[in-house]
């Protein structure tokens, strides 16, 4: 467990879309979405697991034309919230909603997407935690159990852990010019990544 745990806070903290998906949200509106927004990642993260243990991320990996719908799916989700962080960076629109409610719940949903349609969090459960699992087939599904729950501990310590420091760093990445060059970055990670998923299906 000791090992499975450092691995998973490795995988965890490797920089990624989801951090920078946080980091443009925090820019955009603030503590209050960005926290809503770890909550909607934290979601997909558990509900690939959810799959993982039912079985349904082994049926998806195998099925190669399921598993290139969510794969197509999910590289046209991070090329939309590409496209849409770069154009903030030309628009410039550096100021936070006044809903707060109903677009932190906006951003909520973006989390969740972005993640419940990423299908290397299911293969993250496929093909490293089983390394982690008893030989014994009739103690595996609890330990499984275990290292699912140890790995979505992590991750919510992790996410909502750079949520606040990003929420904190509000009034800084909302300046005009610092929103322009984040959005700016943001959009091209976040572009990139989807064309590469494209290109690799």
């Amino acid at each position: 467990m000791l090992a499975f745990t450092a691995a998973a806070a490795v995988i965890v903290i490797v920089p990624g879309p989801d951090q920078a998906l946080l980091l443009q949200t925090s820019a955009a509106a603030g503590r209050p979405a960005v926290v809503r927004t770890a909550g909607g990642v934290l979601l997909g993260i558990v509900l690939w697991g959810v799959a993982s243990v039912a079985g349904l991320a082994a049926l998806l990996a195998n099925g190669s034309v399921a598993f290139r719908i969510v794969t197509a799916i999910g590289a046209a989700c991070l090329i939309w919230l590409g496209i849409t962080a770069l154009r903030s960076a030309v628009t410039a629109a550096a100021s936070a909603p006044k809903h707060e409610d109903r677009v932190s719940t906006g951003f909520f949903l973006r989390g969740l997407l972005m993640n419940c349609l990423n299908p290397k969090i299911g293969l993250f459960y496929l093909s490293i935690l089983p390394q982690f699992l008893p030989a014994s087939a009739a103690s595996a599904l609890g330990a499984e159990l275990v290292l699912f729950a140890i790995y979505v501990t992590v991750s919510a310590l992790w996410l909502f852990g750079f949520a606040f420091a990003a929420g904190s760093l509000h009034p800084f990445l909302n300046r005009p010019r610092v929103k322009r060059s984040l959005d700016s970055v943001v959009g091209v990670i976040l572009l990139g990544l989807g064309v590469l998923a494209m290109v690799r299906m």
